[in-house]
């Protein structure tokens, strides 16, 4: 079948291991030998992620076209840094794979960048105290570039003139919350890694939740629908 045989040439290319894929696509390394299987068809999100590791279309994996580049594509810039000492790559391929998805769910065609620290209970708590003045941790801190409000898009004049990009904000991930509350929900910390980087995401672009009012419930829905696109619903 054409996409296996197109799925192991772009591997090969990259020079990576199907083990390494499989880590940079967030998948089990048996699921993923069974990707490159003759045979072997992908389910939707398996072939979104597919497309956006190798930078090339759904089309062409799937063998509709020779044509390699994704029409249209909005490259955003996702700055991924780390206070711990432990490995996070795997959840930091994750993150590079569900920022710009939940970007492209609600429309932002402007190639943006977001900063992204991943920290733990300790370092949460020292920024929460210093940038919201709150002395506890918290799961997730989301600060905005600009005052927008949901349904907003940031435009080209708001991008940086040496780069192109719009500095859409930053975001903070405590893995330490995100491992507890992915045992605690019972959805495993990739789905709960996968849910606050979105959450973070709607609040760069407006939204709120301060109340139980009608954006909240807009934000809930809007966190699932994406979610759900990536195949990580619950």
């Amino acid at each position: 079948m054409i996409f296996n045989e197109r799925l192991r040439a772009l591997r090969k290319e990259k020079g990576w291991t199907q083990q390494e894929t499989a880590e940079k696509l967030s998948i089990a390394y048996r699921n993923y030998q069974r990707l490159e299987a003759e045979g072997n068809t992908p389910n939707f999100a398996n072939l979104v992620q597919i497309s956006d590791l190798f930078c090339v279309s759904m089309d062409y994996l799937a063998g509709r076209t020779d044509r390699r580049e994704v029409n249209g594509a909005v490259r955003h810039e996702i700055i991924l840094s780390s206070d711990l000492a432990e490995d996070t790559s795997e959840l930091e391929a994750l993150l590079r794979r569900v920022i710009p998805a939940a970007l492209a769910a609600e429309g932002v065609e402007q190639p943006c960048e977001i900063n992204v620290l991943l920290t733990d209970d300790k370092g949460i708590h020292a920024i929460n105290l210093d940038q919201r003045g709150v002395d506890s941790p918290t799961d997730v801190l989301s600060f905005p570039m600009f005052d927008l409000k949901p349904g907003d898009k940031p435009s080209a004049e708001e991008a940086d003139p040496a780069t192109h990009l719009v500095p859409l904000g930053d975001m903070v991930l405590n893995l330490d919350r995100v491992k507890s509350q992915g045992e605690e929900y019972g959805h495993g910390e990739k789905r709960e890694c996968a849910y606050l980087a979105v959450h973070s995401v709607l609040h760069l672009l407006g939204y709120d939740h301060m109340d139980d009012g009608p954006m909240k419930a807009q934000m809930r829905e809007r966190e699932e629908a994406i979610l759900e696109r990536l195949g990580l619903g619950r």
